[in-house]
Protein backbone atom coordinates (compact mmCIF):
# COMPACT_ATOMS: atom_id res chain seq x y z
CA UNK A 1 0.00 0.00 0.00
CA UNK A 2 1.33 3.53 -0.48
CA UNK A 3 0.92 4.64 2.90
CA UNK A 4 3.70 1.89 3.83
CA UNK A 5 6.31 3.81 1.24
CA UNK A 6 7.41 6.66 2.54
CA UNK A 7 10.38 5.07 4.79
CA UNK A 8 11.59 3.46 2.00
CA UNK A 9 11.17 6.43 -0.91
CA UNK A 10 12.42 8.48 1.53
CA UNK A 11 15.64 5.96 2.12
CA UNK A 12 16.58 5.01 -1.76
CA UNK A 13 17.68 8.82 -1.91
CA UNK A 14 21.24 7.70 0.45
CA UNK A 15 20.87 3.77 -0.61
CA UNK A 16 20.17 1.01 -2.98
CA UNK A 17 16.64 -0.12 -3.33
CA UNK A 18 17.50 -3.27 -2.33
CA UNK A 19 19.05 -1.97 1.47
CA UNK A 20 16.56 0.88 1.35
CA UNK A 21 13.77 -2.40 0.98
CA UNK A 22 16.03 -4.11 4.64
CA UNK A 23 15.90 -1.09 6.33
CA UNK A 24 12.19 -1.18 5.95
CA UNK A 25 11.61 -4.59 7.64
CA UNK A 26 14.14 -3.63 10.33
CA UNK A 27 12.16 -0.39 11.27
CA UNK A 28 8.58 -1.71 10.53
CA UNK A 29 8.48 -5.32 11.25
CA UNK A 30 7.24 -5.68 8.09
CA UNK A 31 8.11 -4.76 4.43
CA UNK A 32 8.16 -5.28 0.49
CA UNK A 33 10.50 -6.35 -2.17
CA UNK A 34 13.16 -4.43 -3.41
CA UNK A 35 11.31 -4.35 -7.02
CA UNK A 36 8.12 -3.26 -5.64
CA UNK A 37 9.73 -0.45 -4.08
CA UNK A 38 10.92 0.44 -7.25
CA UNK A 39 7.40 0.57 -8.46
CA UNK A 40 6.15 2.82 -5.96
CA UNK A 41 9.06 5.54 -6.01
CA UNK A 42 8.30 5.26 -10.21
CA UNK A 43 4.22 5.93 -9.38
CA UNK A 44 5.25 8.71 -6.34
CA UNK A 45 7.72 11.08 -8.54
CA UNK A 46 5.39 10.62 -11.62
CA UNK A 47 1.90 11.46 -9.39
CA UNK A 48 3.24 14.36 -7.53
CA UNK A 49 7.24 15.51 -8.22
CA UNK A 50 6.35 17.15 -11.95
CA UNK A 51 8.40 20.54 -12.17
CA UNK A 52 6.35 23.33 -11.42
CA UNK A 53 6.03 26.57 -13.52
CA UNK A 54 8.35 29.05 -12.36
CA UNK A 55 7.38 32.41 -14.51
CA UNK A 56 6.21 34.11 -11.50
CA UNK A 57 9.19 34.08 -9.99
CA UNK A 58 11.87 37.00 -10.82
CA UNK A 59 15.05 35.00 -11.11
CA UNK A 60 17.70 37.13 -12.47
CA UNK A 61 20.83 34.56 -12.56
CA UNK A 62 20.93 30.76 -14.50
CA UNK A 63 23.81 28.88 -13.40
CA UNK A 64 23.97 25.17 -15.45
CA UNK A 65 26.46 22.41 -15.14
CA UNK A 66 26.49 18.60 -15.81
CA UNK A 67 28.11 15.37 -15.62
CA UNK A 68 28.22 11.62 -17.33
CA UNK A 69 25.98 9.20 -16.24
CA UNK A 70 25.36 5.60 -16.82
CA UNK A 71 22.31 4.36 -18.97
CA UNK A 72 21.04 0.75 -19.40
CA UNK A 73 20.91 -0.57 -23.28
CA UNK A 74 20.34 -3.46 -24.87
CA UNK A 75 21.99 -4.69 -27.63
CA UNK A 76 22.46 -7.61 -30.01
CA UNK A 77 24.98 -9.09 -27.20
CA UNK A 78 22.44 -8.51 -24.21
CA UNK A 79 22.31 -5.61 -21.39
CA UNK A 80 25.43 -3.00 -21.94
CA UNK A 81 25.68 0.17 -20.59
CA UNK A 82 26.16 3.75 -22.20
CA UNK A 83 27.91 7.37 -21.08
CA UNK A 84 25.33 9.93 -21.73
CA UNK A 85 24.67 13.68 -20.11
CA UNK A 86 22.88 14.78 -17.31
CA UNK A 87 22.70 18.19 -16.83
CA UNK A 88 20.76 20.39 -14.22
CA UNK A 89 20.20 24.64 -13.65
CA UNK A 90 20.09 26.68 -10.91
CA UNK A 91 18.25 29.88 -10.80
CA UNK A 92 18.46 32.99 -7.96
CA UNK A 93 17.03 36.14 -7.76
CA UNK A 94 19.75 38.21 -7.12
CA UNK A 95 23.00 38.70 -5.46
CA UNK A 96 23.76 37.19 -1.88
CA UNK A 97 20.27 34.82 -2.56
CA UNK A 98 20.49 31.02 -3.01
CA UNK A 99 20.50 29.09 -6.07
CA UNK A 100 17.34 27.46 -6.58
CA UNK A 101 17.32 24.31 -8.39
CA UNK A 102 14.68 24.17 -11.49
CA UNK A 103 15.25 21.59 -13.87
CA UNK A 104 17.67 18.25 -14.46
CA UNK A 105 17.60 16.70 -17.45
CA UNK A 106 18.92 13.03 -18.85
CA UNK A 107 20.63 12.72 -22.85
CA UNK A 108 18.71 16.17 -23.34
CA UNK A 109 20.74 18.68 -25.84
CA UNK A 110 21.49 22.60 -24.73
CA UNK A 111 18.67 23.22 -27.01
CA UNK A 112 16.17 21.01 -25.44
CA UNK A 113 17.18 22.55 -22.01
CA UNK A 114 16.46 25.96 -23.71
CA UNK A 115 13.15 25.56 -25.08
CA UNK A 116 11.90 23.31 -21.55
CA UNK A 117 13.63 26.50 -19.64
CA UNK A 118 11.51 29.07 -21.73
CA UNK A 119 7.84 26.95 -21.38
CA UNK A 120 8.94 27.35 -16.92
CA UNK A 121 11.14 30.17 -16.27
CA UNK A 122 10.01 34.09 -17.33
CA UNK A 123 13.50 33.74 -19.23
CA UNK A 124 13.19 37.20 -20.82
CA UNK A 125 14.25 38.18 -17.00
CA UNK A 126 17.39 36.43 -16.73
CA UNK A 127 20.60 38.84 -16.95
CA UNK A 128 23.51 36.46 -15.98
CA UNK A 129 24.49 33.21 -17.17
CA UNK A 130 27.05 31.05 -15.09
CA UNK A 131 28.72 28.01 -16.90
CA UNK A 132 32.14 25.95 -16.97
CA UNK A 133 32.72 27.66 -20.74
CA UNK A 134 30.81 24.61 -22.95
CA UNK A 135 30.52 26.72 -26.21
CA UNK A 136 26.93 24.67 -26.90
CA UNK A 137 25.73 26.10 -23.42
CA UNK A 138 26.56 29.84 -24.52
CA UNK A 139 25.24 29.52 -28.22
CA UNK A 140 21.91 27.58 -26.23
CA UNK A 141 21.49 29.23 -22.98
CA UNK A 142 22.83 32.66 -24.02
CA UNK A 143 19.61 35.09 -24.91
CA UNK A 144 20.04 38.73 -26.08
CA UNK A 145 20.63 41.12 -23.25
CA UNK A 146 22.58 38.70 -21.32
CA UNK A 147 25.72 38.52 -19.99
CA UNK A 148 27.58 35.53 -19.30
CA UNK A 149 30.27 35.14 -16.31
CA UNK A 150 32.68 31.93 -16.77
CA UNK A 151 33.41 29.50 -13.49
CA UNK A 152 37.40 30.90 -12.49
CA UNK A 153 37.93 27.36 -11.37
CA UNK A 154 36.85 25.68 -14.33
CA UNK A 155 38.75 28.60 -16.20
CA UNK A 156 42.28 27.42 -14.73
CA UNK A 157 41.63 23.68 -14.81
CA UNK A 158 40.96 23.50 -18.38
CA UNK A 159 43.56 25.45 -19.82
CA UNK A 160 46.39 22.63 -19.44
CA UNK A 161 43.90 20.17 -21.75
CA UNK A 162 43.87 23.08 -24.28
CA UNK A 163 47.51 23.51 -24.33
CA UNK A 164 48.47 19.57 -24.52
CA UNK A 165 45.80 19.62 -27.92
CA UNK A 166 48.94 22.35 -28.82
CA UNK A 167 51.35 19.01 -28.76
CA UNK A 168 52.69 20.78 -25.39
CA UNK A 169 53.77 18.67 -22.48
CA UNK A 170 53.56 19.06 -18.93
CA UNK A 171 56.74 20.57 -18.83
CA UNK A 172 56.25 23.01 -21.50
CA UNK A 173 53.05 24.02 -20.08
CA UNK A 174 54.61 26.03 -16.93
CA UNK A 175 55.03 29.43 -18.20
CA UNK A 176 51.88 29.54 -19.82
CA UNK A 177 49.64 28.55 -16.61
CA UNK A 178 52.09 30.45 -14.62
CA UNK A 179 50.91 33.47 -16.44
CA UNK A 180 47.24 32.27 -16.21
CA UNK A 181 47.94 32.13 -12.19
CA UNK A 182 49.39 35.74 -12.06
CA UNK A 183 46.44 37.40 -13.43
CA UNK A 184 44.92 39.29 -10.37
CA UNK A 185 40.70 37.90 -11.45
CA UNK A 186 42.27 34.09 -11.28
CA UNK A 187 43.02 34.46 -7.60
CA UNK A 188 40.19 36.42 -6.33
CA UNK A 189 37.59 34.41 -4.31
CA UNK A 190 34.30 35.52 -3.21
CA UNK A 191 34.51 36.44 0.52
CA UNK A 192 37.75 38.65 -1.07
CA UNK A 193 35.74 40.78 -3.41
CA UNK A 194 32.77 41.02 -0.65
CA UNK A 195 34.69 42.65 1.57
CA UNK A 196 35.55 45.82 -1.15
CA UNK A 197 32.67 48.28 -0.95
CA UNK A 198 32.14 51.62 -2.97
CA UNK A 199 34.70 53.42 -1.31
CA UNK A 200 37.19 50.50 -2.49
CA UNK A 201 36.42 51.99 -6.28
CA UNK A 202 40.00 52.65 -7.16
CA UNK A 203 41.29 49.31 -6.07
CA UNK A 204 39.06 47.62 -7.88
CA UNK A 205 39.64 49.67 -10.84
CA UNK A 206 43.16 48.67 -10.22
CA UNK A 207 42.59 45.30 -9.90
CA UNK A 208 40.18 44.97 -13.45
CA UNK A 209 42.98 47.02 -15.13
CA UNK A 210 45.79 44.74 -14.38
CA UNK A 211 43.31 41.58 -14.95
CA UNK A 212 43.01 43.09 -18.73
CA UNK A 213 46.78 43.11 -18.61
CA UNK A 214 47.15 40.07 -18.02
CA UNK A 215 45.31 38.69 -20.53
CA UNK A 216 46.69 40.60 -23.28
CA UNK A 217 50.19 39.76 -22.09
CA UNK A 218 49.36 35.62 -22.39
CA UNK A 219 47.52 35.87 -25.40
CA UNK A 220 50.58 37.72 -27.05
CA UNK A 221 52.82 35.46 -25.45
CA UNK A 222 50.71 32.43 -27.70
CA UNK A 223 50.62 32.70 -31.41
CA UNK A 224 47.96 31.95 -33.40
CA UNK A 225 50.29 29.70 -35.32
CA UNK A 226 51.88 27.79 -32.90
CA UNK A 227 49.27 27.78 -30.16
CA UNK A 228 45.92 27.15 -32.26
CA UNK A 229 43.54 26.36 -29.88
CA UNK A 230 45.26 27.47 -26.67
CA UNK A 231 44.82 31.12 -27.99
CA UNK A 232 41.62 30.68 -28.76
CA UNK A 233 40.62 29.73 -25.05
CA UNK A 234 42.52 32.24 -23.79
CA UNK A 235 40.59 34.75 -25.79
CA UNK A 236 37.28 33.27 -25.03
CA UNK A 237 38.34 32.63 -21.55
CA UNK A 238 39.72 36.89 -20.66
CA UNK A 239 36.10 38.05 -22.71
CA UNK A 240 33.53 36.39 -20.11
CA UNK A 241 35.39 35.63 -17.20
CA UNK A 242 35.54 38.79 -15.85
CA UNK A 243 31.71 40.01 -15.98
CA UNK A 244 31.38 40.36 -12.56
CA UNK A 245 33.99 43.58 -12.98
CA UNK A 246 31.30 45.33 -15.41
CA UNK A 247 28.91 44.27 -13.11
CA UNK A 248 30.06 45.70 -9.90
CA UNK A 249 31.20 49.27 -11.90
CA UNK A 250 27.42 48.98 -12.60
CA UNK A 251 25.44 48.22 -9.48
CA UNK A 252 28.57 47.63 -6.94
CA UNK A 253 27.42 44.68 -5.83
CA UNK A 254 29.03 41.07 -6.91
CA UNK A 255 27.96 38.23 -8.29
CA UNK A 256 29.54 34.62 -8.15
CA UNK A 257 32.61 34.02 -9.71
CA UNK A 258 32.46 30.78 -9.46
CA UNK A 259 29.88 27.30 -10.11
CA UNK A 260 30.53 26.00 -6.68
CA UNK A 261 26.61 26.57 -5.73
CA UNK A 262 26.35 23.93 -8.38
CA UNK A 263 28.87 21.28 -7.68
CA UNK A 264 28.27 21.57 -4.20
CA UNK A 265 24.20 20.84 -4.48
CA UNK A 266 24.86 17.60 -6.73
CA UNK A 267 28.10 16.26 -4.92
CA UNK A 268 26.16 13.81 -2.80
CA UNK A 269 23.56 13.18 -5.72
CA UNK A 270 26.40 11.96 -7.96
CA UNK A 271 28.24 9.53 -5.60
CA UNK A 272 25.16 7.72 -5.35
CA UNK A 273 24.76 7.60 -8.89
CA UNK A 274 28.02 6.39 -9.86
CA UNK A 275 28.58 4.65 -6.53
CA UNK A 276 25.23 2.52 -6.22
CA UNK A 277 22.93 2.82 -8.78
CA UNK A 278 26.07 2.20 -11.67
CA UNK A 279 23.51 1.72 -14.67
CA UNK A 280 19.70 3.26 -15.05
CA UNK A 281 17.30 3.29 -17.10
CA UNK A 282 16.13 6.77 -18.23
CA UNK A 283 12.81 6.88 -16.89
CA UNK A 284 14.27 5.46 -13.87
CA UNK A 285 17.05 7.65 -13.19
CA UNK A 286 14.87 11.11 -13.85
CA UNK A 287 12.15 9.28 -11.77
CA UNK A 288 14.37 9.24 -8.68
CA UNK A 289 16.01 12.37 -9.35
CA UNK A 290 12.68 13.90 -9.06
CA UNK A 291 12.21 12.72 -6.02
CA UNK A 292 15.53 13.58 -5.05
CA UNK A 293 14.73 17.30 -4.95
CA UNK A 294 12.13 17.41 -2.79
CA UNK A 295 13.92 15.00 -0.76
CA UNK A 296 16.94 17.01 -0.18
CA UNK A 297 16.48 20.15 -2.10
CA UNK A 298 13.31 21.46 -0.65
CA UNK A 299 12.80 19.09 2.32
CA UNK A 300 10.20 21.44 4.17
CA UNK A 301 7.95 20.13 0.87
CA UNK A 302 8.04 16.40 1.80
CA UNK A 303 5.44 16.17 4.51
CA UNK A 304 3.07 17.92 2.68
CA UNK A 305 3.97 16.50 -0.58
CA UNK A 306 3.17 12.76 1.24
CA UNK A 307 0.20 14.12 2.61
CA UNK A 308 -1.25 15.28 -0.77
CA UNK A 309 -0.05 11.88 -2.30
CA UNK A 310 -2.09 9.48 0.00
CA UNK A 311 -4.70 12.13 -0.21
CA UNK A 312 -5.22 12.94 3.56
CA UNK A 313 -7.73 15.23 4.94
CA UNK A 314 -6.75 17.53 6.68
CA UNK A 315 -9.86 18.48 8.21
CA UNK A 316 -10.54 14.72 9.35
CA UNK A 317 -11.39 14.73 12.95
CA UNK A 318 -10.82 11.58 14.46
CA UNK A 319 -12.87 11.45 18.43
CA UNK A 320 -12.19 8.46 20.87
CA UNK A 321 -15.95 7.98 22.78
CA UNK A 322 -15.32 5.67 25.92
CA UNK A 323 -18.07 3.87 26.89
CA UNK A 324 -18.96 1.83 30.09
CA UNK A 325 -21.29 -0.16 31.20
CA UNK A 326 -22.52 -1.23 34.93
CA UNK A 327 -25.31 -4.02 35.23
CA UNK A 328 -27.98 -2.92 38.27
Amino acid sequence: MPETGEEGIGLVCHVSYRRSAKEMDRILGTGMSKSTLHRQVQDFAQEKCDWPDLKDVPYRFLMVDGTQVRLQEIGNDGKHSKNVWMRWALASVGEQEKFDLVGIWIDKTWNKIRQDLNKRLDYSKLEVLFSDGDSAVEENLLASGMRHQRCLWHGKRQFPFLLYRDKLNKAQQKEFKDKLASIPAMNLTQSRLERLTPEDLPKVKELAEKTKEGFRQLIDALPEDRYPAGRAYIENLARNVTTFFDIWFANKVWIPLNTNAIESSFSQVKNRIWAVGKRWSERGLINWLKVIVNKIFFPLNWDKLWAEYLNIDPNLLISLTEVKYQWV
